[in-house]
């Protein structure tokens, strides 16, 4: 037996050198991290017998991938660590897909790496300093993405040759070195609200074009065109110029013929101005027709619902039957109810519906009664032009919060649980909220009657944050409120966020772009720059009036505050922009009664992410669904 042995040790020994030449084959082509990559960054690999076959993936002779390019692809994934076990991997371009996630490490193993673009995703978190190891890297394009941070990873990169990184939230000052850099010829930092203007690289005229951005001290070094495209535009243009027709065997008839065209364009001339005199004549009586027609509408409107019905209710999880609003049909209903406030269409009234029989342990929901009168304060029917667009202006949002909030439902929404129509008055019954209006919280926090702590502040903002993405992105068609601030942000025993007051709220048609208004709605301090200036609105114009709510609750100070009056700026949106580029913002822009707490990091966040919400330029904003990520993002 122990001689048998001695044969069989060489085969094992034999077995595990093929084994180990085997595995030290597969491993060395980079198939296998090279498939992990692109499965990590959202493509179907399946059928593919190697990875270096898919279209955009360029491989070296041995099986080293050496170039990724997988612009416009759709790719909803992330990118992988494995990508630090491709080191030949000299191009790694992404542009213009929805990457998310944060940017491995191990990036800086690829030392080979000459090109990074990553623009135009959803990349978060921050860029690792690893980077700067890579000795070879020429572009590094990181913009329009949601990337935090300082620019140390900047520190070396020596051939550097193009950077952009607009449209982040970096912050901090630009490194120094960046203008010893003697090879960048492009460089592009806009949009980073966080960042100071530190020594930037200057460069001969020739090369380089300077230009001020958006962002008061920011700039961006963009390369300018030689003026030799003008002459070859030219000179291409002349060479499509039509040649001259030689002539014909026909020439001889040119006379009659242009004497028949002559003709011709003398009845076409005269057959164009009857045809525009008759229908001119046809709108203006079409137009006098359908106006006619619009005023006897009006009018019924305004003598409208003489027989009215029961109410029309939306929750029976609240109201059970019409018989627990029954009160409201007697002509003293309200009379003995508080009133909890008080509005240009009326009062609000606080109610409490009978217990339900099945559970008479429970007391009734407890509910808000908004009266909404329908003829004018001094009684009778409106005696005055003025008169009646105000009517018809209540009416109006009367229809459009019906409309708008009596079948939606979301737990950061306020539903509308029934609507009833009386002869004078209409009546609108809410849920109640016992703590009242987020203003109303605020002026307490103000004059020291109660505590609002950054947790249930910051609760408050995801909840108002994930009630405008309802709106805008999931409910079909989009709902815009054009009224978003404070007061219209209700909070329930929870201190849970509601958004209220739909009146001015409009449904945007999915194959609109935006709606025009005949006059500007809403609140002074909350109504963005391009609505007031072209009555254009659009979703992005509640997001500027989001990011106003968010440095409200950060600043602990209205836009109406006489603070503000006394700045040189005279607004909180400037006040704030200014302020974020000091050395010490949060000292300054922080409520005082939020400071100490350990929540600093944090705050400072959510004011950079009201800056990007309340950009002059519309395009520039997120829209709610990405201002909502970037909030659930802040860790506490």
């Amino acid at each position: 037996m122990a001689g048998a042995s001695v044969p069989i040790r060489p085969f094992f020994l034999l077995l595990l050198l093929l084994l180990a030449s085997i595995s030290a084959v597969s491993s060395s082509d980079g198939s296998g991290p090279l498939l992990r990559v692109l499965s990590d960054l959202g493509l179907t690999t399946r059928g593919l017998d190697h990875p270096c076959r898919h279209p955009g993936v360029t491989c070296e002779a041995g099986g080293a991938a050496v170039r990724v390019s997988l612009p416009s692809h759709r790719l909803t994934g992330s990118l992988s660590a494995a990508v630090g076990n491709l080191p030949s991997l000299r191009q790694l371009d992404l542009p213009d897909n929805g990457l998310a996630g944060s940017l491995p490490r191990e990036l800086a193993l690829c030392r080979a790496l000459r090109v990074l673009d990553l623009r135009r995703n959803r990349i978060s978190g921050y860029v690792p300093r690893e980077i700067s190891a890579l000795p070879d890297l020429r572009v590094l394009d990181l913009s329009d993405n949601r990337l935090s941070g300082d620019l140390s990873f900047l520190a070396l990169l020596p051939n550097l040759e193009r950077l952009s990184l607009s449209n982040n939230l970096f912050s901090g000052r630009v490194p120094l070195s960046l203008s010893a850099s003697k090879k960048l010829r492009f460089l592009d930092l806009s949009g980073n609200v966080g960042l100071f203007h530190g020594d930037l690289p200057s460069r001969p005229a020739s090369r380089l074009a300077l230009r001020r951005s958006l962002i008061p001290k920011r700039y961006v070094l963009a390369e300018t065109t030689t003026p030799g495209n003008n002459n070859s535009t030219h000179a291409k243009n002349s060479t499509t110029s039509t040649p001259a027709l030689a002539p014909s065997s026909s020439s001889k008839n040119s006379s009659s013929s242009g004497h028949h065209r002559h003709h011709s364009r003398k009845r076409l001339v005269r057959n164009w101005i009857v045809g525009f005199i008759t229908g001119s004549i046809t709108g203006i009586l079409s137009g006098a027709v359908l106006s006619l027609l619009f005023r006897l509408l009006l009018n019924y409107i305004r003598g409208r619902y003489k027989n009215p019905g029961g109410p029309s209710i939306f929750s029976s999880k609240h109201i059970r039957s019409a018989e627990d609003l029954a009160f409201l049909e007697k002509d003293d209903g309200l009379a003995a109810l508080e009133i909890i406030g008080r509005g240009g269409c009326g009062e609000v009234y606080k109610a409490q519906l009978p217990a339900d029989p099945k559970k008479p342990d429970q007391p009734g929901t407890v509910i808000a009664i908004k009266k909404i009168i329908k003829h004018n304060p001094n009684g009778g029917e409106p005696t005055s032009d003025e008169e009646s667009r105000q009517l018809d202006k209540w009416m109006r949002q009367i229809r459009s919060e019906i409309q708008t909030v009596g079948h939606i439902r979301h737990r950061n929404l306020l539903p509308l649980l029934a609507h009833m129509i009386r002869p004078d008055c209409h009546y609108l019954i809410y849920e109640y909220m016992k703590n009242g209006s987020l203003e109303g919280v605020l002026r307490q926090v103000r004059d020291g009657e109660r505590e609002l702590d950054w947790l249930t502040r910051y609760r408050v903002a995801l909840g108002v944050a994930a009630g405008l993405e309802y709106l805008h992105v999931h409910h079909k068609p989009q709902i815009i409120h054009r009224d978003l601030k404070p007061a219209n942000i209700l909070l329930d025993d929870d201190m849970e966020a509601r958004i209220a007051d739909f009146g001015l709220a409009k449904e945007m048609p999915d194959a609109n772009t935006h709606i025009t208004a005949s006059k500007v709605a809403g609140t002074l301090g909350y109504i963005s720059p391009e609505y007031g200036q072209t009555l254009r609105f659009t979703a992005k114009c509640d997001i500027y009036s989001f990011g106003v709510i968010l440095a409200v609750l950060v600043v602990g100070r209205m836009p109406s505050d006489n603070f503000f009056q006394d700045t040189d700026e005279i607004s909180l949106v400037r006040w704030l922009r200014n302020v974020m580029n000091t050395g010490n913002p949060v000292s300054v822009a922080v409520d005082p009664k939020l400071l100490g707490n350990g929540y600093e990091e944090q705050m400072l966040l959510v004011l950079r992410i009201a800056i990007f919400c309340t950009m002059d330029d519309p395009k520039v904003r997120p829209d709610s669904k990405e201002v909502r990520t970037m909030l659930a993002q802040i860790q506490h």
